[in-house]
């Protein structure tokens, strides 16, 4: 007979989870031998961990499958068959004596049968099969919810057993305590903004995404989220020695072989298979503080949010919601303007670092309580300030035109000289004033034969590494400001002119 257990607690990681469950089970005193269920088949069957009063003892401890146990007797799906086997019988039974009764009553060919008896046989008639009809659906119904049991029995009896030797001082019912590694489980973290208007802060909160594909439903159970998986690491981290060496270069092999797997970077050194090279994803990090719906605590290696309440974690399902903080964030907000690389604007709220509690995540972002898209935020920046999207803002209308491009030589320098320049004007088409921040950029001379002058920037700020030009903007209603951006570059007249974009 299989001892069963019940999950009581889970400690769910980012990638699996510690599933704790109790149970019971009758001992004599002595030796027992005893089976005791509740591990998955996706569970790390080698670590577990079965714990027992300290009045009993364990002799044999191991991982067993109910075929390979030769004494067990007769299984639960071999029962449920039986039932099965007997419904099946019974129905049959029944469809056999609704043709008895509809072949009785064909009196075609027999006239040993007087009219009376005849009437009487055909009145009875419709009930008889109308009652037999129904002890049929009945049995169906029936069969059908032993198929579901039996099919269940099954899944169950292709789960690992543990069989468990051991000795008692006394007889009596005993607890136990398993607990194993489930690794079809994992948690990922989600935030939900919502941004009110005007100056108000944002409303965030941080809620977890919960996976489980065990084969059975977690109900009512404790349940702990971490931030962090154990036993990530396989070994410890180890240097090794980098060489150095004047470049060489290779022979050339026209059109034999293949070509070197190996790049030239820019202090000669050489990094071979660079697009092999992948990133961490972000870990979850949280300060040790109280909240209205976890409770969170900092452990020796991560942090653990200890949801109030038990949990119903459903198996198979697109995830399970849960909620670990609501919190309250100020923000700047403004809306950002690029329009000589997108004509749309977008309303943004910048937020100090030290400010937000959480590391990197994916959040659904709502404003006055409609969907406006999702984001990722990342305040694990190395700037004090980051900024969060917040969508499409349509109270602005940005328009930039660029103007003709002027060339001219001059002649005593042996220069080509152009002059480039552009309008920008911004209308606020809304009631109340906004904050803008309206982006645009002027070329970077990475080669000293190539100058930029600047001629116009309307006041603008400069970032000069990036070529970065910016204006912080007050729009008031129904106004319209007007911008202008104009700059000289010059090169060598008998060379042309290279213009490429680098991706940051």
């Amino acid at each position: 007979m299989i001892t069963k257990s019940t999950v009581k607690e889970v400690q769910v990681y980012r990638s699996s989870a510690s599933v704790i469950r109790h149970g019971e089970v009758a001992l004599s005193e002595g030796r027992n031998v005893v089976y005791i269920g509740g591990m998955t088949t996706s569970s790390k069957q080698e670590d577990f961990v079965l714990s027992f009063p300290e009045n009993v003892r364990a002799a044999n401890i191991q991982i067993v499958n109910i075929d390979d146990i030769d004494d067990f007797g007769e299984k639960e799906s071999e029962k449920i068959q039986k039932k099965i086997d007997d419904a099946d019988h019974q129905i049959e039974t029944y469809r056999l004596l609704i043709d008895l009764w509809k072949t009785n009553g064909d009196f075609t060919k027999r006239t040993d049968v007087s009219i009376e008896a005849q009437e009487k046989y055909m009145s009875e008639l419709p009930e008889k099969l109308t009652e037999l009809y129904k002890k049929i659906s009945v049995l169906e119904d029936e069969k059908e919810k032993l198929d579901e049991e039996k099919s269940d029995a099954e899944k169950e009896e292709q789960k690992p057993l543990i069989m468990a030797e051991i000795f008692s001082e006394t007889a009596g019912t005993v607890p136990f305590i398993l607990r194993y590694q489930e690794n079809s489980c994992c948690w990922r973290p989600k935030y939900e903004i919502r941004y009110a208007n005007g100056d108000e802060p944002l409303e965030v909160s941080m809620k977890a995404h919960i996976t489980q594909n065990t084969d059975e439903d977690w109900k009512q159970a404790k349940v702990v989220l971490y931030t962090g998986n154990p036993a990530v690491f396989q070994g410890l981290p180890e240097l090794d020695p980098t060489h150095v060496s004047v470049y060489v270069d290779p022979p050339s092999f026209r059109g034999r072989g293949k070509a070197c797997g190996s790049a030239v970077m820019d202090g000669g050194a050489i990094c071979e298979d660079e697009d092999t090279v992948l990133e961490e994803a972000p870990v979850l990090g949280m300060a040790a503080l109280k909240m209205n719906t976890a409770e969170v605590s900092e452990e020796e290696t991560m942090s653990a949010f200890s949801l109030p309440d038990l949990k119903d974690i459903l198996n198979g399902s697109d995830g399970n919601i849960v909620v670990l903080q609501s919190f309250k964030i100020n923000a700047e907000y403004r809306i950002l303007c690029i329009p000589r690389v997108d004509t749309r604007s977008f309303l943004t709220a910048e937020i100090a670092r030290n400010d937000w509690p959480f590391r990197a995540a994916y959040a659904s972002i709502y404003i006055r309580d409609l969907y406006a898209g999702d984001v990722f935020v990342d305040p694990d920046t190395d700037v004090d300030r980051f900024t969060l999207s917040l969508g499409q803002d349509e109270r602005l209308t940005v328009v930039r035109n660029e103007l003709p491009r002027k060339t001219q030589d001059a002649l005593l320098k042996n220069q080509r000289k152009q002059t480039r320049s552009a309008k920008i004007k911004v209308l606020n088409t809304s009631k109340d004033a906004v904050k803008v921040l309206l982006k645009d950029q002027i070329p970077v001379s990475t080669d000293k034969a190539v100058t930029v002058e600047v001629l116009n920037l309307s006041d603008a700020k400069v970032d000069e590494e990036k070529g970065e030009v910016s204006w912080l903007l007050e729009a008031e209603p129904q106004n319209a400001i007007e911008l202008e951006l104009s700059y000289n570059l010059a090169w060598p007249k008998d060379k042309r002119l290279s213009e490429r974009i680098v991706k940051v």
